[in-house]
């Protein structure tokens, strides 16, 4: 009974050892979260995300010595001009509700967490009160220098738009670039063709970001294209141990 012990135990930490050096061998991935709307208390759809939640997951980056990416970051990743910690993460918040800075914003300045808010130009007005307005816009890059903005298209945030011709989404592109100058961007839906890659090449875009299920839905890789970068949803249900597992197991 004693030797069939030792020989379990033996097993067991001979697995251990495999997983360790599987881990620190392995190629790097990078997590690339995507959020939408914050609520204060309960969501209401699924693209909501409480600020409790949303705290938690934060705390965790930082007490467990996550390095939270910057878009270039990304883009000397891909090119292999530079290599990643293990723990490294690109935070991205999608179409710049006034949430993302009212109640994410603080958050992540608390724990001294960078992040990417990809815009949709045509709320610059303030038409909509509920995304962020010019004035939104300017207390952001005033007060959080921690948080990048990009683009997510000036007025093409409907699912088809990727169906358009590659003058129609260059002339989106130049009114989006009057707002906010960037050279990364997240397509509406996560929807994009080889016309829409190519508007963005010729309006000299850098990166590209996808979003959505199937392949578009796990880790980046060296080997991905630039212009068709994936990322991973951050939906309201998330428990912590599944937060957990897509930033350290998750392909």
């Amino acid at each position: 009974m004693k030797k069939l012990l030792i020989t379990v135990l033996v097993i067991i930490l001979i697995g251990i050892i495999g997983l360790i050096i599987w881990y620190y061998t392995s190629p790097t991935k990078i997590t690339v979260l995507t959020y939408h709307d914050f609520v204060e208390t309960t969501p209401e759809n699924n693209m909501q995300i409480s600020k409790e939640n949303f705290e938690k997951q934060m705390k965790y980056l930082h007490d467990h010595n996550y390095k939270t990416l910057k878009l270039k970051d990304i883009e000397c990743y891909l090119e292999e001009k530079c290599k990643l910690p293990k723990k490294s993460v690109l935070i991205t918040m999608d179409d710049g509700w006034k949430n993302e800075l009212l109640i994410a914003a603080p958050i992540l300045k608390k724990y001294k967490l960078n992040a990417t808010i990809f815009y949709i130009g045509e709320h610059y007005n303030g038409d909509n009160e509920n995304f962020m307005n010019e004035k939104d816009i300017e207390k952001l890059k005033k007060k959080y220098s921690n948080i990048e903005l990009a683009n997510h298209s000036y007025s093409l945030h409907y699912e088809e738009a990727y169906l358009l011709d590659e003058e129609s989404i260059s002339n989106d592109l130049k009114k989006m670039n009057e707002i906010n100058e960037s050279k990364y961007y997240a397509y509406p839906y996560g929807k994009y063709s080889e016309k829409y890659i190519n508007s963005l090449k010729d309006s000299d875009y850098s990166l590209a970001f996808t979003f959505g299920p199937g392949e578009n839905h796990r880790k980046l890789t060296t080997k991905d294209n630039k212009y068709e970068i994936p990322r991973l949803n951050m939906s309201t249900d998330m428990p912590m141990w599944k937060f957990i597992l897509r930033l350290n197991w998750y392909e």
